[in-house]
């Protein structure tokens, strides 16, 4: 994360305006996707920066608050000098890599706080989870649940187990705009959950 790949003016002069409406773009996530190797789900925003490491995936409808950083790999603590002369091939002392990167893998309807901080222990982050501002997170985030702190641990979760199964049966975050649309006034109280038609639903009938 150290060293990023140079881009041309033009690049960034095409990346600002896409960027303007990074949550419906499909260039910008195409751009990401073969330049980057950062695949970003639908109607996400915020992760279209520099701090996200290549490799990573990112679900639908999630939310990424200003300043979060990615990190993908560590420096050798027990070499004799931690110095990127001895990992990053960019500076020309190693022919390659000799550190071991790390694939974050981020569920869908993921919400990470301002100044958050991924570590590379962290391979997962579950559907609907939420990072509080500030944390440091050092391992798995549960699906749905809520971490705050440094090191960041669970505060609480979202729903209880019955409610969590039932939004995981509706998948809400593989819904359109439209059909969110339409279910919208379900969506504020968890009694009224069941009532939200899914694709899920639909395949059923």
């Amino acid at each position: 994360m150290l060293f990023v790949c140079k881009v041309s003016l033009f690049e960034k002069v095409i990346l600002h305006f896409l960027k303007k409406n990074q949550i419906h773009s499909i260039l910008l996530r195409k751009y990401f996707s073969i330049n980057k190797n950062i695949n970003i789900g639908k109607f996400s925003y915020g992760c279209f920066t520099d701090e996200i490491p290549e490799g990573t995936t990112i679900g639908n409808y999630c939310s990424f608050a200003s300043g979060i950083k990615v990190f993908n790999g560590n420096h050798g603590v027990e070499w004799a000098t931690t110095h990127p002369f001895l990992y990053n091939v960019a500076l020309k002392m190693v022919k390659k890599e000799t550190i071991i990167r790390h694939q974050l893998k981020v569920g869908h309807d993921v919400w990470i706080g301002s100044q958050a901080i991924i570590l590379p222990s962290v391979k997962k982050i579950g559907n609907g989870a939420v990072i509080g501002a500030g944390s440091v997170v050092t391992k798995e985030v549960a699906p749905y649940s809520i971490v705050a702190g440094n090191p960041a641990k669970l505060i609480r979760y979202r729903f209880d187990q019955q409610t969590i199964d039932l939004l995981e049966r509706k998948k809400i975050y593989n819904l359109t705009k439209k059909e969110l649309t339409n279910n919208l006034h379900f969506m504020y109280s968890k009694s009224q959950f069941y009532k939200i038609n899914s694709l899920d639903d639909n395949k059923q009938k």
